[in-house]
């Protein structure tokens, strides 16, 4: 039908929704590797990512499934990528790259450029301030490529001084426009994924550090 908008294979359910709920459920703290359970609006498991971690492997590897095990979302970041921006790339299951998401550092703030697959910005994910989250929320503002309308939000959910401290489990919420392209949708959803994966990365290499 002429118009009908395609979606990448098995990425269907996000024409219908304008955001999801992720779950970290990382079951202890000597689990090696990142596991998440994704929700939509109305609390259904749409998704589940996981993450493949190899010695020699790439730095980051996630894959998200549908609830039947099909891949349906790959992200990536090579170990050979060497930068202070690290770079994601994003692929639907048939290896089609739906595009990228650049880290950037201003003004110790921590955004994201969320690119098409040719490397054209457009989205723009702005963090919190260095001093934000202090037992709260933590928002990431979801920009239109300009930065001059919000059209979303990426947030950490603070679960609590107790579970903040003991737990390692983050859990998120991102919001988007029910008309948002598809393509725009899995990044968004992708780019949540790769914000806890990063603070991961900098936990463990903080904890590293601590005990050199």
């Amino acid at each position: 039908m002429a118009g009908r908008l395609v979606a990448p294979p098995g990425l269907e359910y996000l024409l219908q929704v304008n955001g999801l709920f992720i779950k970290e459920t990382r079951k202890s703290i000597f689990q090696s590797s990142n596991t998440y359970d994704l929700f939509g609006t109305d609390g259904q498991l749409v998704y589940q990512a996981t993450e493949k971690r190899k010695f020699f492997g790439p730095r980051m590897d996630l894959r998200v499934t549908n609830t039947k095990g099909i891949n349906v979302l790959n992200l990536l970041v090579p170990l050979k990528w060497c930068s202070l921006r690290t770079k994601l790339q994003v692929s639907s299951s048939s290896g089609e790259i739906l595009g990228y998401i650049v880290e950037q550092w201003t003004s110790l703030t921590l955004s994201f450029h969320i690119l098409d697959p040719s490397g054209l910005v457009c989205l723009k994910v702005k963090g919190p301030g260095w001093r934000a989250g202090f037992m709260s929320d933590l928002h990431y503002k979801v920009l239109s490529a300009d930065k001059t309308t919000q059209i979303g939000v990426i947030t950490r959910l603070w679960r609590g001084l107790h579970k903040e401290m003991f737990s390692s489990k983050d859990n998120y919420t991102i919001n988007f426009p029910m008309d948002l392209h598809i393509s725009m949708k899995a990044m968004l959803m992708a780019c949540a994924l790769f914000i806890d994966l990063l603070n991961e990365e900098r936990q463990q290499q903080s904890q590293t550090a601590s005990h050199q």
